[in-house]
């Protein structure tokens, strides 16, 4: 190649370098990649022709010297590791390793810890995710924790395989770079991003008693319209969420009464009563009274009329000790009991129908009469307690009258 055609590849050179040097620190990729393959240009001139130009020569030496000032520029701009594994240029061309040249960054000593920290980060988002997605997914899936799971799923794998695979990595450097963060800071970046995904997992999972409180919820109203496996699954999904829900254990036992389920009713009462909610106080003793165990039933109800603030558990409290104690034969306690529950709401029919019998218990020949009559007016017959009840106050009742 003649003398003229390696000045004109100089020229070339000398012009894409200075767009660089004018736009610094910054030059776009394409100004990059027209200095670089300019200078290929002239090394292939230069091997193309006699060495004996020295005004070519010495300007071929001054613009690699300014092309390697610009060395930082370049490295924190581009990923020239990418480039040469496309391009595949030869290892005498220097120019294609500009980022060995550039000088590290002050925080570039600090690399390691960044990349330790960011794996240790996505180790526990992963942790947190596969405790989040069971709690979740176990039971089947619903159309809010499905959501849940896959935007946080998304999240966690992007990071992931941004730290750990390479195509992952090199997808997330084209990423950084497009947004134009330097080099210098991509390991501080990736950091940064796997910490926003452990920080929002985190906040996800510490809001996981707040979303079971919406659960619980969806379960009443499904309870209260009769939708009594889909109130199931509200109320399970609750307590994946938050096991410690007392309320949503109450709720549960509820549900599995109305499923005459009895044993596992008990289950969540008792888990409902460690939670100290009152009213489970009061449904797991019934339970034990219904099946004669009066000396269970009775701590629970002296230990929940403590706690309780509503009049109406005072009320089922109280009853259900002048039941119990009614089952001890102990009449004069049950008495009491029954006419302090009758003291807070007088027309509610149990505290009257238990009364009738402990006063016929006592041998009482007129009491039991206007009870059985009381029992008798406020009975609901949809109440299985109150349904039994109405039949022996009726039979009392037509007893007397056929004296």
């Amino acid at each position: 190649m003649s003398v003229p055609k390696l000045d004109s590849a100089l020229e070339r050179y000398a012009t894409a370098l200075a767009a660089i040097e004018d736009v610094a620190p910054h030059a776009e990729p394409q100004h990059v990649l027209d200095t670089l393959v300019a200078r290929d240009a002239v090394w292939t001139a230069l091997n193309d022709t006699t060495r004996d130009s020295t005004p070519s020569l010495l300007q071929v030496i001054e613009l690699d010297g300014r092309l390697k000032k610009q060395a930082d520029t370049i490295a924190n701009k581009i990923n020239l590791a990418d480039w040469r594994n496309s391009l595949n240029p030869p290892k005498k061309a220097w120019w294609w390793s500009l980022d060995n040249l550039a000088r590290p960054h002050r925080w570039d000593r600090f690399d390691w810890l960044w990349s330790a920290l960011a794996v240790l980060f996505l180790v526990a988002s992963l942790s947190l995710l596969v405790d989040i997605s069971t709690r979740f997914l176990s039971g089947g899936p619903d159309t809010l924790g499905a959501l849940a799971v896959i935007t946080q799923s998304t999240l966690t794998l992007l990071a992931a395989g941004g730290a750990l695979t390479v195509a992952g990595r090199e997808g997330f450097e084209r990423i950084l770079a497009s947004l134009r963060i330097p080099k210098s800071l991509w390991k501080e970046a990736k950091l940064g991003f796997a910490a926003f995904v452990l920080l929002g997992l985190l906040l996800f999972r510490l809001s996981l008693p707040q979303i079971a409180i919406s659960y619980n919820n969806s379960g009443l109203n499904h309870y209260q319209a009769g939708h009594l496996s889909s109130a199931q699954f509200d109320y399970t999904r609750a307590l994946k969420l938050n096991p410690d829900y007392a309320e949503a254990h109450y709720n549960l036992g509820l549900l599995y009464e109305d499923l005459q389920d009895f044993d596992a009713a008990k289950a969540e009462y008792q888990i409902a009563v460690q939670g100290g909610l009152d009213a489970a106080y009061n449904n797991l003793a019934r339970l034990y009274i219904l099946s004669e165990n009066y000396s269970a039933a009775i701590p629970l109800l002296l230990n929940g009329i403590d706690l309780a603030q509503d009049d109406t558990v005072r009320y089922d409290m109280l009853k259900n000790l002048g039941w119990a104690r009614l089952g001890q034969a102990r009449y004069t306690e049950a008495e009491t009991h029954l006419r302090d529950a009758i003291a807070i709401a007088d027309d509610p029919a149990p505290a009257h129908c238990l009364l009738a019998q402990v006063l016929e218990a006592e041998g009482n020949r007129t009491g039991p009469l206007t009870e059985w009559e009381n029992c008798l007016k406020y009975a609901d017959g949809r109440n299985s307690d109150e349904d039994t009840w109405i039949g022996i106050a009726r039979q009392r009742l037509e007893a007397e009258g056929d004296k």
